[in-house]
């Protein structure tokens, strides 16, 4: 688990000692639902799950669809399973009104299993070259931090012509329980739970397997 922001800024895999090892249950009951700590739990280590976690994930998308159905077959064939699989998936747990703010990424999905979320996406290839116009349509170049998704919505989203772009390149939209959500490679995004939300998001994987 993790703050959100350092979450946000670095991502997951090069958070480093920003996160912290945790149950869910420890989570649950001592942090999620303290506003001080601003934890979020973010799990690369996801496994192949037992027991009907993510049944009502299925069908997967592809390529994790090809591990579920025939992993054996291609880890006999000498396939990478860590593409495939492991090293691509991610639990996700947060209370209302956490989430990520800007940020961009290789291709993705998304899926809640419990709660819903907000989702703002814009088509960064819209700037063409001009990246300090990305950067005006995603922070406030007037005060150089790093603001929550709730304050970015609040302070920015009416400001200069945000909405405009986004609602017309873009996408402003709520993902509900058992919906998938799909990134493309480089949009830009950010998210915000509605409620206390559980999820699954694959990264990884999508894009090494289209190469």
């Amino acid at each position: 688990m993790g703050r959100t922001r350092d979450l946000g800024q670095t991502g997951p895999d090069d958070a480093g000692d920003k996160l912290t090892k945790t149950t869910i249950k420890d989570f649950v009951i001592n942090h999620m639902h303290d506003p001080k700590s601003e934890k979020y739990v973010f799990d690369r280590k996801l496994n192949m799950p037992d027991g009907g976690l993510l049944d009502d994930c299925k069908p997967f998308p592809m390529p994790t669809r090809m591990y579920d159905d025939y992993g054996d077959a291609l880890k006999g064939l000498g396939g990478p399973e860590r593409i495939l699989w492991k090293d691509h998936l991610a639990l996700t747990i947060g209370r209302d009104q956490q989430g990520l703010t800007f940020h961009r990424h290789n291709a993705a999905w998304n899926i809640v299993v419990f709660g819903s979320k907000r989702w703002i996406l814009y088509d960064p290839a819209r700037m063409g070259s001009d990246k300090s116009r990305w950067k005006r349509m995603t922070r406030d170049i007037n005060r150089p931090i790093q603001l929550t998704t709730p304050d970015w919505i609040r302070k920015l989203y009416n400001k200069d012509d945000r909405k405009y772009e986004i609602r017309n390149f873009g996408h402003d939209c709520v993902q509900r329980p058992g919906e998938l959500l799909f990134v493309p490679k480089g949009w830009g995004h950010m998210v915000i739970n509605i409620g206390d939300t559980v999820a699954v998001v694959s990264e990884r994987g999508l894009d090494a397997m289209e190469s």
